[in-house]
Order: structure tokens, then sequence, then C-alpha cells
């Protein structure tokens, strides 16, 4: 079993008497430059937004630094979900002793309900991971951007000074600003 899947599970007290199965198989569909946050068998509810559909399954839900993963075997027929953090619009967290703990995950398409431990403390602090990977991915995904801007940019600088429209010290002066950008 990875590395990250035994502290994610130990992290949050995840029981896994008798889902030794399910839980290779999730690690089975994750990337290797995937970090696990949280992992946890569960029962879970997706609705469709459009539709109001909704469909209660049992299976595992991950939740690693890129993306959350949702994969469920009913009978023979086996389905997963995954949606990219930066698709993810909310996370709302409530429950209590008698219906259990709950983490909502909203997406423009989808709505995905995962019952959790009851604990308040426990609950908050999945909330508190997912909230942390999403803006992690989004503040990562955001400075990437802007890594591929400045290298186009100056990809444009290069072009013109090979149209001789830029002299060579027009180019690598405009060429150092950009660069200092990236730092």
């Amino acid at each position: 079993m990875r590395i990250d899947i035994e502290q994610a599970l130990q992290k949050f007290n995840t029981k896994t008497f008798g889902r030794k199965n399910i839980i290779e198989k999730a690690e089975s569909l994750l990337r290797a430059d995937e970090q696990v946050l949280f992992i946890s068998p569960s029962n879970i509810v997706i609705t469709t937004v459009n539709t109001g559909k909704k469909n209660k399954l049992p299976g595992i839900f991950v939740l690693t630094d890129k993306r959350i993963l949702f994969h469920c075997k009913v009978l023979f027929e086996e389905t997963t979900e995954t949606t990219e953090l930066s698709k993810i619009d909310s996370i709302n967290c409530f429950g209590n002793g008698l219906t259990g703990g709950h983490i909502e995950i909203h997406t423009r398409t989808k709505s995905y309900d995962i019952l959790v431990s009851y604990k308040k403390t426990l609950m908050n602090e999945i909330k508190d991971t997912f909230e942390n990977a999403i803006n992690s991915y989004t503040q990562n995904e955001a400075s990437g951007n802007i890594e591929t801007d400045i290298l186009q940019q100056i990809e444009k600088l290069a072009e013109l000074r090979d149209k001789t429209i830029l002299t060579e010290q027009e180019f690598q002066e405009k060429k150092q600003v950009l660069m200092a950008k990236l730092k």
C-alpha cells in the first residue's frame, strides 16, 4: 500500500476492516504524480445538477492534491468518477450522531455527498483538508499559467528579433524584464 494512503487512513482514523480490496482498486486508479490527502470507503450520493437524478452508491472516495476520485463496484458493474480540483465550486460539512457526518462537494454538473465520521472535529479537519487542497491546486495552476505566459512572450520576442523587428539588445532587455517576473 502506498505510504500516502496509509498516512491518510491513519490521520482520519478510517476503518479498513474488510475493505482492503476496494482500497487496492483505488490505489490502482491513482497516478504516480498525485498525493493522497484523504481516502475513505464510504457511501456516496451523487446528484446530477441539471436533472436532479440521485445515485446512492457504496464505494471508495479519494482526495488527492490534483483531483477527487470515487470508485464503486455494484454486482458486476464498476464505475469511476473523477473531477479536477479546479472544477469544485464549494464544500459543506454537516452531521450528527444520528445521520452521521457528511461532506458535500459541489461542481457545476454534480454534487457529491460523502458519509464520514460525525465527530465535529474530524469533519472540520476533513473539510479543511479539502479546502487546503483546492487552494494549493488553484495557486499552483495560476503560477503555472503565468510561467507559460511569460515563456510564450519570450518566444514571440525571439520571433520579432529573428525578423529583425527588434535588435538583439532590445530582445535581451525585454527578456530580462520578463525573466525577473518568474523569480
